[in-house]
């Protein structure tokens, strides 16, 4: 029977083992080392898949007025580019011919104009150029028409040229007007404009074209090395992987370590056995022999419980009622059903055996974008502050009834 399969869960010595056989003599971990190894300066910056930061990188680029050096060569290149393909993809856009000889100088470069990635504005010549940018996310709720539609009205007498810039296969939904280029055509054109301008510019602007081309093509743009790499290390020590995998740090794992120390922290709350989705705890004034009559739950035996849903793209607080005394659980649900706010309560309200009492959201899934730990930390503690100011002492006076009831000995 193989160590590790279903009906055979994997021993310590058998895990030791195979890490060991996948460290030791290992050719192609070598070679992928190799290759990934060296420093570069936008993954230290945590730039690898946050389509703000690429973009911001792009928009400067793109600036003739910034001080990389290139005047307007990255700018007319790329336009040159993507009025060459939209012509021959049959869209009515800019000439190439006009991009070439038009001086491009005063294009003035926005971030962000009415949710739009990178607008290129230039009033000398009156076009306007929108590039929407997707590194590892999908277009959703009909960006492009609604770009296109906002720059129509916007400048109507224009020449308009829309750009979809894409890491992925996608298509653009409104593929009559937009044309799609890659990351890879990006690459190429920072390619072709170091060998043009090489000699003219500063050293710490090579640098930094050349760390976001390894960027790109490392973490964005397949390198078909890498991906042969990739897949005969994965066969051949598949089990180590997954182990390692299993045992991995991730966001949703290090936002649950910081959610229970900032639980902690706080005295006049107690914690109860945790897992990485749920961070369970409860005020101090809930720890009553009446509320520690349940079953099926925690090891605690307690039945109201706060807790933190810590979701990969959301985090909600909420109160639950978990499964015990049916009397007491009879006595809550009414108070809820009695009291309303701030309970949560429907018409069609029933006790369920993890019967839900408050839910307060927060963290939508846009915070989690281009955010590390520290800034989701920030936000949470900012919501959190706000709760136990201003709807907690709500909560505490809400349940008073409950709470407040004779003491009886908890079950065993």
């Amino acid at each position: 029977m193989v160590p590790g399969s279903i009906n055979q869960p994997f021993e310590t010595d058998d895990q030791v083992e195979l890490l060991e056989r996948f460290v030791l003599d290992n050719v192609e971990l070598s070679r992928l080392e190799e290759l990934a190894d060296p420093f570069n300066i936008f993954e230290a910056l945590g730039v690898v898949a946050q389509e703000t930061r690429h973009s911001n990188f792009l928009a400067w680029l793109l600036d003739p007025s910034q001080n990389h050096g290139l005047g307007e060569l990255f700018l007319k290149s790329m336009l040159m580019l993507t009025s060459s393909r939209a012509k021959a993809d049959g869209i009515d856009t800019l000439s190439p011919i006009d991009v070439d000889v038009w001086d491009l100088s005063g294009t003035e470069v926005r971030r962000e104009w009415q949710h739009i990635d990178i607008c290129l504005i230039n009033e000398a010549r009156k076009f306007i150029c929108v590039i929407e940018n997707k590194v590892h996310s999908s277009e959703h709720s009909n960006q492009l028409k609604r770009y296109r539609e906002i720059v129509e009205l916007a400048y109507p007498d224009w020449n308009h040229h829309f750009v979809f810039l894409t890491a992925t296969d996608d298509e653009p939904s409104d593929n009559e007007h937009y044309v799609r280029i890659t990351y890879e055509d990006v690459c190429q054109t920072i390619e072709h404009v170091l060998k043009l301008r090489a000699k003219a510019l500063t050293n710490d602007v090579q640098i930094a074209l050349s760390h976001y081309l390894t960027l790109v093509r490392r973490h964005i743009m397949p390198d078909l090395e890498v991906q042969d790499l990739c897949r005969r290390i994965y066969a051949k020590h598949r089990q180590a992987l997954d182990l390692i995998f299993e045992h991995r740090q991730d966001l949703q794992s290090e936002l649950r370590d910081a959610l229970v120390a900032m639980v902690e922290e706080d005295p006049q709350f107690l914690t109860d056995i945790s897992s990485k989705q749920w961070i369970r705890f409860l005020p101090e004034n809930w720890e009553i022999p009446k509320l520690q009559r349940g079953e099926g739950w925690t090891s605690s035996h307690r039945m109201l419980l706060l807790q933190f849903y810590n979701r990969p793209d959301s985090l909600s607080l909420t109160v639950h009622l978990g499964p015990g005394d049916q009397g007491v659980r009879q006595e809550v649900f009414n108070l809820v059903r009695e009291t309303g706010a701030p309970f949560r309560r429907s018409q069609k309200m029933r006790l369920t055996k993890w019967f839900l009492l408050y839910d307060k959201p927060f963290l939508r899934a846009d915070d989690y974008e281009d955010a590390d730990l520290d800034e989701i930390m920030t936000r949470v503690k900012s919501v959190w502050a706000e709760f136990k100011k201003r709807e907690l002492p709500k909560l505490q006076s809400a349940l008073e009834p409950v709470l407040r009831t004779g003491p009886t000995s908890p079950t065993t």
